[in-house]
């Protein structure tokens, strides 16, 4: 609160001590009366009206209701002008943190003064002085409100009650605030007794849970002899279980006590589940701001793997998310030089699409392989086959939207190595969740035949096994055979992360490197076997890039 509302609020308080305070002395008028009727019964034939015995010495003195209000009411006051000093004092201090290292023309000079400031707030408790103005102004406050109750019951009871009511609906919002970062890490309504609260209801636990803790090892000493044969063991259990529970939450309240109420806010948050990324990502991706493509670029390009992930598997999310990835890969697809970008903005943008689509399929093929009740006996099975139906519904979109054969083909022959590398990736494992389907569909199968390169009726036909070396040969010539160089660090990579998926080594980074190795040479003495044009060339350059990974098995 400003120093202007301090004001304010200390002139209101003033003016009620000014108005009552004059209830703390006799009043002249109430003495006369009381001086006229002590007269008047001394004189003959007295009859008793206003001047009865009760009348007489009422107001010798205030009462003890209006004493209190007054004493709220000035210790309000001063808590109202220390708050408004101490508010005047924080802004010159930090006029002068800001004007003195700006005296010195030396940039040496004026750091070095800077720095020595910065210490001497950190060790002469300024932050603390700037968090009691404010609580100092709310306790105020409270001592007026709580002035104002008692004063209004001595006057008017249903005035009081009304007031009480209004003033008791404050009180409970104002508490509700004070202790919801307590249990909500992520409240941004604190207050300023936040902090007091919260050390004071940790020092309360800490000790409670130590009391207990001792209290139930002397109980533990006295109904628990040496020899535990001799008394029924569930005794021994309770007492146990009660000892660590309490010692736990010494350590708790301890540990948080340790780090003060910040930190342990900052850690609370930290801990907390993933959730939060994602309904703040739900949340900025709805803003009107990240309808400019370029924006929606930079977003895609800082969203870790994880929260794709995440995103994926939340409602609103996931549907806020697509549209934006959508969007985004059609303004950089076929005809898109037209549209003002050139080729490398194109390349970067088209990368990062492509990027985060192949996040998907890996998490696709994760949950289906994964979660099969067909391979795995001990998964729970109702929950896989949601886990599998899920999957199956992001596959069918992505290859719908985002996996279109005639678009996917024109990649495949780009110039870029790593559009070229990922969009094949992807389409592979597409593949390789389309090919765990027993019956796969008309459409399926029209768009298998395009990846693959081999007619409906033979892929159809053939078993599993037959199915994956297609996809798997179609997956190495596509990205080796026309490939000039070696592929660098950075291609080869998701190129080994997809062959390893497809040679049964894991679905999951790092996959199981003695099983790629087993996998891997028997594809490649299958190809040298293979009298296809070009498989001199990719078995050479499949030998060349995993020479290191055969010299380690």
């Amino acid at each position: 609160m400003t120093n202007g509302k301090t004001s304010i609020f200390s002139a209101t308080v003033a003016a009620f001590i000014i108005e009552f305070y004059k209830k703390l002395s006799p009043d002249s008028g109430d003495q006369t009366v009381d001086l006229l009727c002590q007269i008047s019964q001394q004189l003959p034939n007295f009859t008793e009206g206003i001047c009865s015995s009760s009348r007489t010495g009422q107001s010798s003195s205030p009462g003890a209701l209006i004493v209190s209000v007054i004493a709220m009411w000035m210790m309000s006051l001063l808590l109202s002008l220390t708050s408004a000093l101490f508010a005047m004092m924080i802004r010159q201090w930090a006029r002068t943190y800001v004007q003195m290292p700006q005296i010195p023309r030396d940039p040496k000079q004026r750091a070095r003064i800077r720095s020595a400031l910065v210490i001497g707030i950190q060790n002469s408790g300024v932050l603390a002085i700037v968090k009691t103005a404010p609580a100092l102004l709310h306790i105020s406050v409270f001592l007026f409100f709580a002035g104002l109750v008692i004063l209004f019951y001595t006057i008017n009871v249903k005035v009081a009650i009304i007031v009480s009511i209004s003033i008791g609906i404050f009180v409970v919002t104002y508490v509700t605030l004070t202790i919801l970062p307590y249990f909500r890490h992520n409240c941004p309504y604190p207050t300023p007794m936040s902090k007091i609260w919260w050390y004071i209801s940790h020092v309360s636990l800490l000790s409670l849970s130590f009391s207990s803790h001792r209290l139930l090892r002397r109980l533990h000493v006295w109904l628990v002899p040496p020899n535990l044969g001799a008394i029924p063991s569930n005794i021994h259990h309770i007492l146990v279980s009660g000892l660590v529970v309490f010692e736990r939450t010494f350590q708790k309240h301890g540990m948080r006590l340790k780090d003060g109420f910040s930190n342990t806010v900052m850690r609370g948050v930290l801990q907390a589940s993933g959730s939060f990324e994602v309904e703040a990502l739900t949340w900025w991706l709805q803003l009107p701001s990240m309808d400019e493509e370029s924006i929606a670029q930079e977003v895609l390009t800082c969203i870790p793997r994880a929260t794709v992930v995440q995103l994926m598997r939340h409602s609103n999310g996931r549907r806020v998310f697509l549209e934006h990835l959508l969007t985004l890969l059609q303004s950089c697809g076929p005809g898109s030089l037209s549209a003002g970008l050139d080729e490398d903005e194109r390349n970067t943008r088209l990368f990062v699409c492509l990027h985060t689509i192949h996040r998907i399929t890996q998490d696709c093929i994760h949950r289906i392989t994964n979660n099969d009740v067909n391979q795995n006996v001990d998964v729970d099975v109702e929950n896989a086959i949601i886990n599998v139906d899920h999957a199956n519904t992001d596959v069918d979109f992505v290859r719908s939207n985002f996996a279109n054969v005639g678009l996917m083909q024109e990649m495949w022959d780009d110039s870029d190595t790593g559009i070229r590398v990922t969009s094949r990736s992807i389409c592979a494992l597409l593949t390789r969740c389309l090919l765990l389907r027993r019956f796969p569909g008309a459409s399926e199968l029209g768009w298998l035949h395009g990846v693959i390169g081999e007619s409906t009726n033979a892929i159809f036909n053939s078993d599993h096994a037959m199915r994956n070396r297609m996809n798997l040969k179609a997956f190495v010539y596509g990205i080796l055979a026309n490939q000039g160089d070696d592929l660098r660090a950075e291609h080869a990579t998701s190129f080994t992360e997809t062959l390893a998926i497809l040679l049964n080594a894991g679905t999951q980074s790092p996959f199981d490197r003695i099983e790629f190795q087993e996998q891997l040479s028997d594809f490649i003495q299958e190809i040298e076997k293979d009298a296809t044009a070009g498989s001199t060339g990719v078995v050479e350059k499949l030998r060349r890039m995993f020479m290191f990974e055969g010299s380690d098995g």
